[in-house]
């Protein structure tokens, strides 16, 4: 690797990188991967044309960048293929009889980015108000993932460069210090950001894949399910026979994507309305405050997300704690009864899938939309008491601090109480496994808890 730093007058920064990294994981012919880099800034505020500001403008920096990078966290000898053994049904005990366990992969290569990415830093007021704004652009090639394999090929799956991906986002954050006298001292500050991601191609051609739930256009860990669409109730028994032989009144009703003829659908509900859906959110972001009165202060920080999907495997199918079986104890829902007819979850011992209501899955998603105050302190310092110097105490503060107090906003958390952040993955919980690996979930692990803390702080 080789790299170049060149700045001119602290107005014009400049710097460029070239490196090469080779890996035995993968296959050969495609070991080798080069990647450059370079990035330029501006001091704008730095500029002859910009000596009037100087009284009020602090920083004004203009930053653009173009870089790759690569990655090859895959399991070492993923290329080779291997072979599996299992006794005979037949013969003496002795009998081995071996069999494909993973496909070799000839042709596995490096997974690598490119990334654009623009900047601007700006400071105002003597350091009162700083922040900035980003915006980048990133092409990830070859993605290195598992690739599911239908029954009839023998085998499950095996590693493979399944395609290209795009991630484009905006960041923005500001931090201000809104008082500033003898007594009082107020700083606060926000960030929020935004990204949108979608798969743009697929290695075999098509526009999607199904069986390993990628869509071309959609996010590649998109959810693929059925939409909930309310419950069926009294009254819509013709069309119940229609799009679900045997189903009742109180029984998941998801929606139909199929043709109609004569105002009525004319096949009953299968995978064929199972659909892509996004459920990455709108916007993210946090924030932070200190306001400070002579010894007191009190600090506050919280997050936020706008739109998305929140999924819990609590509600979900095969968690065993929402089945509406009767058969075990569960987590408490508003269920369908003929005197709960616009219930949110189906009538207990309704149509069912294995051991779960049918369409189950469905329940799993709430809007991901919150408002949390993750932390509140509130401290006195003593530092400025006779007494405390006297005793040759260089700092004593008391503080006490709650952690997660409040959420607002939060679907999930009116239904269940628990903390909106997801805190698992799918692969994590076998009750999403099937459809949601690669999701963030709620899971039956330890959820974020509430905590009260008093503490003291002692230097001497």
């Amino acid at each position: 690797m080789g790299r170049l730093m060149y700045s001119y007058a602290d107005k014009y920064m400049v710097s460029a990188a070239v490196r090469s990294d080779a890996s035995s994981r993968l296959a050969k012919g495609h070991q080798w991967h080069t990647y450059p880099a370079v990035s330029l800034g501006w001091n704008l505020h730095n500029e002859p044309f910009m000596e009037g500001a100087k009284g009020w403008l602090d920083e004004l920096k203009f930053r653009a960048g173009y870089g790759e990078t690569s990655n090859q966290s895959i399991n070492p000898y993923q290329t080779l293929g291997s072979l599996g053994t299992r006794p005979y049904n037949f013969g003496d005990a002795y009998s081995t009889g071996y069999y494909v366990s993973t496909l070799p992969n000839s042709e596995l290569g490096w997974e690598y980015s490119n990334t654009w990415n623009f900047g601007l830093d700006f400071g105002f007021l003597s350091g009162r108000i700083s922040g900035s704004i980003e915006y980048y652009s990133q092409n990830t090639h070859d993605i290195l993932l598992n690739l599911n394999l239908p029954s009839t090929a023998g085998v499950g799956s095996y590693t493979a460069n399944i395609g290209n991906t795009r991630n484009r986002g905006v960041e923005f954050s500001i931090n201000g210090t809104i008082i500033d006298s003898a007594d009082w001292k107020w700083d606060a500050g926000i960030n929020i950001y935004a990204n949108r991601n979608k798969l743009v191609s697929l290695a075999s051609g098509q526009e999607e894949d199904r069986g390993n739930r990628w869509f071309v256009g959609m996010p590649i860990n998109c959810l693929y399910d059925y939409e909930y669409d309310g419950l069926w109730q009294k009254g819509e028994e013709e069309l119940m026979k229609i799009l679900e032989p045997g189903a009742q009144p109180g029984d998941i009703k998801v929606k139909y994507h199929g043709e109609y003829k004569d105002g009525k659908p004319v096949r009953a509900i299968d995978d064929n309305d199972m659909v892509p859906i996004n459920a990455d959110p709108k916007f993210l972001g946090g924030f932070n405050t200190r306001l400070q009165y002579k010894n007191v202060d009190l600090t506050i920080l919280g997050n936020f997300q706008a739109g998305g999907i929140l999924i819990s495997s609590l509600h979900g199918n095969s968690g065993y704690l929402n089945m509406l079986s009767g058969r075990r104890g569960q987590i408490d829902v508003d269920y369908w009864t003929e005197s709960n007819t616009d219930a949110r979850y189906p009538r207990p011992g309704g149509l069912q899938s294995n051991d779960n209501p049918k369409y189950g899955s469905t329940l799993s998603y709430f809007n991901g939309s919150f408002l949390k105050i993750n932390t509140i302190t509130l401290g006195y310092n003593f530092d400025r008491m006779g007494v405390v110097r006297r005793l040759g105490i260089d700092k004593l503060r008391i503080y006490a601090t709650a952690q997660n107090p409040f959420v607002f906003f939060s679907d999930f958390h009116r239904e269940s109480g628990l903390d909106p952040e997801p805190n698992a993955r799918g692969n994590e919980h076998q009750a999403v496994t099937s459809f949601l690996p690669r999701q963030k979930v709620i899971g039956t692990n330890t959820p974020n808890t509430r905590n009260y803390l008093i503490g003291i702080n002692l230097t001497f």
